[in-house]
Parts: C-alpha cells; structure tokens; sequence
C-alpha cells in the first residue's frame, strides 16, 4: 500500500472525480490556500512524486477495469454502448472525423480528431 499524506489523497481524490477542474483548483479546495500561483506551485510538486505518480496509476487501472465491466454487465444498452466506446478510443483513438474542401484545384484534407 503506498503512503501517502491524508491532504495529498484529498487532491488527488479531488482532481480524479472532478476531472473538468484544473490541478491548482483542486489543490485549493484541498489545501485551504487562496494563493493560485503558489498552489499551482504546490500541485506541480505533489504531482512529480513517485508516490503520487503510483496512487494515480493504480486508480487508472481500477477505472479501466470498472469500464470493461460496465461494457460487460451493465443492465442499460447505452451504458454498454459508452462503456465499449471508451475502451475502444482508448484502444485505437477516437475516430477521425475528415473535412474535405476543393479550392483552386488543390484539394484539403483536415484531420479534426488527429492524435498529437
């Protein structure tokens, strides 16, 4: 089991269940501070531990799991469906959507959903 302080498990909780909010917001609401810079300073650090890095990891496995069995027994159709096609861009990247323009003869292929 790792050891972690019961404040750094907070963030950490905090970024992975609400995953719309920035690390320095988590680390705000966790941390008691109204200082963004600092914070943002203090989420940096938290975030480079070895120990961090592995309790994040370790929940990243618990989701994907969770995913394939929501995929595999899930009572709704649409939950399966969602479930599936997560494991499915997380497998091969989301599909690609093409638009295709002609212009001047020269034809233009933009990839909207490239993988970087």
């Amino acid at each position: 089991m790792i050891k972690i302080k019961t404040k750094t498990k907070a963030f950490l909780d905090e970024m992975l269940s609400n995953p719309k909010i920035s690390n320095t917001e988590a680390y705000i609401r966790t941390h008691q501070t109204t200082n963004r810079r600092s914070a943002s300073v203090s989420a940096a650090k938290l975030l480079a531990k070895p120990s961090v890095q592995t309790y994040l990891q370790e929940n990243a496995i618990y989701a994907k799991r969770k995913i394939f069995q929501l995929m595999n027994e899930a009572n709704k159709e649409e939950v399966q469906l969602r479930a599936a096609q997560d494991i499915l861009d997380r497998a091969y990247g989301a599909s690609t959507k093409q638009s295709t323009k002609n212009t001047s003869g020269v034809k233009l292929v933009i990839d909207l959903a490239s993988r970087i």
